[in-house]
């Protein structure tokens, strides 16, 4: 039974062809490596919300691999620094909109324009399938990044209360509609 798991395991990531090409971007004065994420990066995901999150973990290993290997449309970016998880950032195509799951971005990266770097390809991504929306939840209290998706297009939409199951802090439902 175990070998069966591994072996599983081993060939989830390898199921469908690469939604993104890797490429190198130069944002700020810094060089970054693109790529898409595979399960094999979750140990290292992990870690980068430990970092962002005060130590807490608002996805756990189970909800990285679910989205990652999900048969839904779904694109999952990361931004490497010598040959480190610096950033990501993961969309989920429901129906027309481009729904934004996570954006994670290391305290001495943040500013830089990494952040917006990666929601830029996520969105393009949403674009190309179809999508008229992008649309994503972040806390009431992280005014940084409520403040960086208004500069690039995001309206509040409403107010879900108790969103966030760690902490009961409501969430701010936030849309982008895109141009056709």
């Amino acid at each position: 039974m175990l070998k069966r798991f591994k072996e599983l395991w081993q060939n989830l990531g390898v199921k469908k062809a690469p939604q993104f090409e890797r490429v190198v971007a130069t944002i700020g004065q810094e060089h970054f490596v693109i790529r898409e994420l595979t399960t094999e990066d979750i140990k290292e995901l992990i870690e980068v919300q430990r970092a962002v999150y005060s130590g807490s973990l608002p996805w756990a290993r189970s909800a990285f691999v679910s989205e990652l290997v999900s048969p839904l449309s779904h694109l999952y970016l990361c931004a490497e620094k010598e040959q480190e998880i610096v950033a990501f950032c993961g969309c989920r195509i429901i129906g027309e909109d481009g729904h934004v799951t996570n954006v994670a971005v290391l305290p001495e990266f943040q500013g830089v324009g990494v952040g917006t770097f990666l929601l830029q390809q996520v969105e393009d991504f949403a674009k190309k399938r179809g999508c008229r929306t992008m649309s994503l939840e972040v806390r009431l209290s992280n005014r940084d990044a409520q403040r960086l998706y208004r500069k690039l297009g995001y309206v509040s939409r409403a107010i879900k209360e108790a969103y966030y199951d760690e902490s009961n802090e409501d969430a701010l439902d936030m849309v982008k509609y895109l141009e056709e």
